[in-house]
């Protein structure tokens, strides 16, 4: 496979990024509130989720006619992509 070019490889960087400084402070906030709403709980654990989910999306895309599973701890997802 060859190498994005430079405009591609930045915008992909800070897309990354982006996703990292979200989870952070998604992070920062889980330990400031407590005691902790159920809801809270709630959102706070969908959005980490999804901030992961769209990190290892990004890093291991899935080719046409292919499947990919994704392990955490509580749960796994499958991402079949079709032709």
């Amino acid at each position: 496979m060859s190498k994005a070019s430079e405009p591609i490889e930045s915008l992909y960087h800070s897309v990354y990024e982006s996703l990292e400084k979200l989870q952070s402070q998604v992070h920062d906030l889980d330990e400031k509130l407590d005691p902790k709403d159920p809801a809270d709980i709630e959102k706070l654990e969908r959005t980490q989720f999804a901030l992961q989910l769209s990190k290892d999306v990004l890093e291991n895309f899935v080719a046409s006619g292919k499947s990919m599973t994704i392990n955490y701890d509580k749960r796994s997802v499958t991402i079949e992509v079709s032709k």
